[in-house]
Formats: structure tokens, C-alpha cells, sequence
């Protein structure tokens, strides 16, 4: 539940941006700067600090972004809205649009679900077309480090990695099954062979499925060429998506969250390149919602041309 520990000059104190925006190219609209105090009006359940190092028109920083369990930040929602700086009576205001998050509930977001989601999207994400609030001018952002997390909440986290997330995510999954196994195997004196019981069978399957990359049944709307895609699981509930296009030797990389209920969200990005047909020569990318059912895992979505993307993803 919410902690009554998230009042905003302590968070400033301990290194939380005053305002932040979060990763992703936003070519067709204007990006959504958060105020950390609208952020904490909204009583997210968890909120984190992550650092990556990156150059910032043209000088390294350590950068920081500000992450709320009340967004769905891998599904930005575009809408229109009134544009102040219009000082003409004669002439309407002109609207413009403003690109930020999708609000959720986070009442059954766990921890661990929190962080790996947000060590997917910073990793993951691209930063184009950011300009600050009343400015023209780009902020160019490039040659990023790892996203690191410092706090989730006001708890500090040494510097966790999605790597060290993933390592200590498939640590546990074993520390699982070992000990599972230990109990079954007390329960058989007699030694004779059983069969494994639905926990340790579970827990196999897991391990199993991160270990292992799948394949993907992908199709992109007027995109000419064969997509080649692979999906590896970084967690029971997250992963990344590999697409390859062979004519242009060039790859892309989404990631996929699901949540407890089985629904999800998914986004892909790809770096520009004029050797791809029309439209997609830039800012080739899109983003949708996932559902899992039975043994399948079902993306539906669009481009950023409205272009409907779908793929579809058999577990074994």
C-alpha cells in the first residue's frame, strides 16, 4: 500500500528529479514533463530513482529518471490539448498534441514486477525528440551506460542492473526447485521413482523458458519484407523481442511485460536506416497490449503510421 514516506522534499533529498519525462521517440507529438509532486499526489504504490550514464548534447551526465507503479509506461496515450502560448484573440487557440503514460492500478504489482518492468523499459527504450516545456531546441541525448537503480521509494537499491536483476530473479527460481526437490524427495523414503509434484514441475518449466529463445509468428501492415523474430524470456512475466530484417542486415529490440492477470503491454523500436521502403526509413517502431491465453502469448498494436502489428508467441 501507499507509504506515507513519499512526500517530496525527502525524495528531492535523496536525489529524485524535480521534473521528469519518460523514454521514448516522439516524433508525432509533444513529450509529457511530470512534476514529482503530481507524481506522489497520485499515491503510487512504488516509485523508483534510476541513473544511466549518457551524453547530453554532447557532455557525459549521470541521468535521472523517476518511474511511478501508477504509469503504464510502455503505452503512451496521445491526446490533444490547448496550446497557451496563443496570444491572438482573433485566432483560436491552436491544440497540440502531448504524448504520456497510460494511468493503472497498481494494487497487484509486486516488487519484483516493478523493478524488472522498469529496468526493461529504461534498457530498452529509445529518447528521441525530447524538448523541455516553452523550448524549440532538441535535447540530444546518446552512448548510453546501464540504467541503474538507486531507491525504490525511499529504500535504497545498490545500483541494480537488469543483468543483475535477471541473475538474481533465476537464482532464486533455482533455490526453488532445490528445494522443493529436497521436501519431495524426504516424502519418498522408499525411493521409489515418483512423479514430480506440480511445484517442482512448475518451477523446471520456468527455468526452462528463460533459458531458452522462441519463436514468433510476426506481421507488420505494408511493411514489404519477411520479419524474422525471436522472443527471449528475461522473467516469468517479461522479455525481449528480437527482430530481425534481412534484406537491410539490421535488428530491432521491444520488450514484452505481462502482468498477474495475464495482460500485458509490449513496444519495439528500430534504428533509422533509408534503405528500408517509404514511410519506414525513420522512426520505425511501435506498441500495444498482450493478453496470455493458455499457452500462448498474443500481441496486438501499431506503428506510429497506424500500420496494425501482431504477433503471436507458442510456450512450450
Amino acid at each position: 500500500s501507499y507509504s506515507a514516506e513519499l512526500n517530496v522534499q525527502k525524495l528531492i533529498e535523496l536525489g529524485y528529479p524535480k521534473t521528469f519525462f519518460y523514454k521514448d521517440n516522439y516524433k508525432k507529438s509533444s513529450v509529457k514533463w511530470f512534476n514529482l509532486s503530481e507524481i506522489i499526489e497520485q499515491k503510487p504504490k512504488f516509485i523508483a530513482l534510476v541513473e544511466q550514464n549518457l551524453k547530453l548534447n554532447g557532455e557525459f551526465v549521470d541521468y535521472k529518471f523517476v518511474y511511478s507503479s501508477k504509469h503504464n509506461f510502455f503505452k503512451l496515450i496521445t491526446t490533444e490539448v490547448e496550446n497557451k502560448k496563443s496570444s491572438l484573440i482573433s485566432v483560436p487557440l491552436l491544440k497540440k498534441k502531448i504524448s504520456k503514460p497510460e494511468d493503472i492500478s497498481d494494487v497487484n504489482i509486486s516488487e519484483d514486477e516493478f523493478l524488472e518492468n522498469v529496468l526493461d523499459h529504461c534498457k530498452y527504450s529509445p529518447v528521441k525528440n525530447i524538448k523541455k516545456p516553452d523550448r524549440k531546441k532538441r535535447i540530444i541525448f546518446k552512448e548510453f551506460d546501464e540504467c541503474k537503480i538507486k531507491y525504490l521509494n525511499t529504500r535504497k537499491i545498490d545500483d541494480l542492473t537488469l543483468k543483475q536483476f535477471t541473475e538474481i530473479d533465476k537464482n532464486n527460481k533455482e533455490l526453488k526447485n532445490e528445494d522443493t526437490n529436497k521436501k519431495v524427495s524426504k516424502k519418498n523414503k522408499n525411493n521409489k521413482p515418483k512423479k514430480k509434484n506440480s511445484e517442482t514441475t512448475e518451477v523446471e518449466n520456468e527455468i526452462k523458458q528463460i533459458e531458452k529463445e522462441i519463436s514468433v509468428a510476426f506481421s507488420w501492415q505494408n511493411f514489404p519484407k519477411p520479419i524474422i523474430s525471436n522472443l527471449k524470456m528475461s522473467s516469468k512475466n517479461s522479455g525481449i523481442l528480437d527482430i530481425y530484417i534481412h534484406e537491410t542486415k539490421e535488428k530491432c529490440v521491444g520488450t514484452i511485460a505481462l502482468n498477474s492477470d495475464n495482460n500485458g503491454n509490449w513496444s519495439l523500436s528500430c534504428p533509422n536506416n533509408d534503405d528500408r521502403p517509404g514511410v519506414f526509413k525513420k522512426g520505425m517502431g511501435g506498441s500495444g497490449t498482450l493478453i496470455k491465453e493458455n499457452n500462448f502469448i498474443i500481441g496486438k498494436g501499431l506503428d506510429i503510421y497506424k500500420n496494425e502489428i501482431n504477433f503471436i508467441v507458442k510456450l512450450d
